[in-house]
């Protein structure tokens, strides 16, 4: 809504644009540690998708306008899964108002590294470096679950876009890290 104009409809008082990111790929691309390669008049460069977003709703791209995109690049599968649960409004195609992308590196049956990133909450994929800590070196287990979706919801601040309370939306937050979570687990079999 700021786009080529001095405000923001979102918040007409704010110097930055307040849009939120309503993307399902960027969360998960952020959470496996893609990369993104970049080509443009200055050369070459390749951007980890954790750097490539930023919280701004107009500029929200460390891309610049001279660069195009020419591939992405996906980690090597050792030893990783990632699951992407999405809340909207219908069932079929909408916008994400929360999308949890979880990663998680096995080592056995413990956790060697994990991320959490939320999508649809900030104007970016907001990562939650807290969330993925807590689940570092121990099993997947229903506490380990409930401490990461605990960490999670503590910074989700869901913007004011829909017509979902946003109450309700960060509650959900807790329980979409959780469901995600334990897919994962139900995968790996533990």
């Amino acid at each position: 809504m700021k786009k080529d104009g001095h405000i923001c409809w979102v918040a007409p008082s704010s110097p930055r644009c307040w849009a939120v990111s309503s993307s399902d790929v960027a969360p998960v691309m952020v959470a496996i540690g893609a990369e993104y390669r970049l080509v443009g008049p200055q050369g070459e460069r390749v951007v980890p998708a954790g750097r490539f977003y930023h919280n701004d709703g107009i500029n929200y791209l460390t891309k610049q306008p001279d660069e195009i995109l020419v591939d992405v690049r996906l980690p090597a599968p050792n030893s990783w899964d990632a699951v992407y649960h999405k809340l909207r409004r219908r069932g079929s195609f909408d916008f994400p108002v929360l999308g949890v992308a979880a990663w998680i590196q096995w080592k056995g049956k413990n956790v060697a590294a994990a991320r959490i990133v939320l999508g649809g909450v900030a104007s970016y994929p907001q990562e939650v470096p807290e969330a993925g800590a807590t689940l570092q070196g121990v099993p997947l287990s229903d506490e380990a679950i409930a401490a990461a979706a605990e960490a999670a919801y503590r910074p989700s601040k869901p913007m004011d876009n829909t017509d979902f309370d946003l109450s309700w939306r960060k509650q959900m937050t807790r329980v979409y890290v959780a469901r995600a979570l334990q897919e994962l687990r139900e995968r790996a079999g533990s």
